[in-house]
């Protein structure tokens, strides 16, 4: 699915796709804080190094931070390099040195062959490079050509390599012509899994009731799933697999928004004939739960997932128009929680978007029965977290949503 350049503005730009070819020598001349943090565990609990990552949103527990420093990596300036937080404790990190997405921006559909002929030539010569640069890196760190594991299932399944080096370990993504990112964890077991430890500790029987206990009623009569973490998709076509993304994190499944993208065949920035309803298949296998879908939302089996600790993707049709009402709405409910939405009467219906307009993906994860509303999280970042919006709009603008359960 895609989302409107219009509005790359509103969106957390984490991405800036230069790549630099320093060597790796200069680099550790003035070594960044990042370069530690390959190989020493005891680098992950630094003040100084976690102070090199953005601020936290208050309250949050589990949450997506990007590094701010400049770093040079095996002789590549990474696009990007996120840290995953549970409870402020630092428990992975991603680099992304490659990804196709970020280095084409977003490219319209009527565009995207032009684009794949003009541009998808360099694009390739740069992945031959960089590929090349960060294997070698990664031998040279560890001493040895690590060993491969096999990740995923359906379209997700994949050959990554694994490398131990110093006290921690990577799992090293090579998606041809598309991706080239690298994942440190604190051990060469938890990288050649995908489930995370917490997740694969729980007995079947355990894990609904672990997630059951994430939705919690509020004083307000909220019913609201407040642990999903924020990935901001940049300028991207990345809604639909960013928020997908979200809801794996959340679910304990060590993937990124670029491997989703990938296995989706998202390619030179478009989503022409992209996969992502098989995605999303593979994507409930991997974390081991169903995910059935209906052809628009339901409020009825939202309420069941939701209060099960289950977030909800609705893929529905967007306008500027709604989304700044929508955002007007949360800053203003913010500071007054008795403003209401007010029931759509006919005019206002006429407002909705339809078939016509932009296609976009959110994640639900929670809902206000009394009020009608339903409490929605964008891909874009901190500041379109728990935003509302009438259950009747949902329900009209809406075509596609997916419920998770065990």
């Amino acid at each position: 699915m895609r989302s409107s350049s219009r509005v790359a503005g509103l969106w957390a730009a984490c991405f800036s796709a230069t790549v630099s070819m320093l060597a790796m020598a200069q680099a550790q001349q003035s070594p960044a804080p990042i370069l530690d943090a390959l190989s020493k565990s005891a680098t992950w609990t630094s003040p100084e190094f976690l102070a090199t990552w953005s601020m936290p949103p208050a309250g949050q527990t589990r949450v997506c931070r990007r590094y701010r420093g400049a770093a040079t990596i095996f002789g590549v300036q990474p696009q990007a390099i996120q840290g995953w937080f549970e409870n402020g404790r630092l428990t992975s990190i991603t680099i992304v040195f490659l990804d196709s997405g970020a280095w084409f921006g977003y490219v319209p559909d009527a565009q995207a062959k032009t684009v794949a002929q003009t541009k998808g030539p360099a694009f390739a010569a740069l992945y031959k490079q960089v590929s090349a640069d960060v294997t070698h890196g990664l031998e040279q760190l560890a001493g040895n050509q690590g060993r491969n594991v096999t990740i995923g299932t359906g379209l997700l399944k994949r050959t990554a390599r694994v490398f131990d080096h110093g006290d921690l370990a990577s799992r090293l993504t090579l998606e041809p012509d598309q991706l080239v990112k690298v994942s440190i964890f604190p051990s060469e077991e938890i990288a050649s899994q995908l489930l995370s430890p917490e997740r694969r500790a729980l007995k079947k029987e355990q894990v609904a009731r672990a997630f059951a206990g994430e939705s919690h009623t509020l004083p307000d009569g909220d019913r609201l799933i407040e642990t999903v973490p924020v990935i901001p998709q940049g300028d991207r076509a990345y809604c639909g697999v960013s928020t997908l993304a979200m809801v794996m994190r959340y679910l304990g499944v060590s993937l990124d928004t670029e491997d989703y993208a990938a296995a989706a065949g998202i390619r030179f920035g478009s989503t022409v004939q992209s996969k992502i309803k098989e995605t999303y298949d593979a994507a409930g296998a991997t974390a081991e739960l169903h995910l059935p879908k209906t052809t628009k939302f339901d409020f009825d089996k939202a309420k069941v997932s939701l209060d099960a600790g289950l977030p909800v993707i609705v893929f529905r049709r967007w306008s500027q128009e709604r989304d700044y009402l929508h955002a007007t709405f949360a800053r203003n409910f913010a500071t007054n929680p008795a403003l209401e939405l007010p029931k759509p009467d006919l005019n206002d219906q006429k407002l909705w978007p339809t078939k016509d307009g932009f296609a976009h993906a959110s994640v639900v994860n929670g809902y206000n029965e009394r009020r009608r509303e339903v409490i929605f999280t964008e891909s874009w970042g901190e500041q379109a977290r728990n935003r509302r919006m009438r259950i009747e709009e949902l329900e009209g603008t809406s075509y596609l949503a997916y419920y998770p359960h065990f």
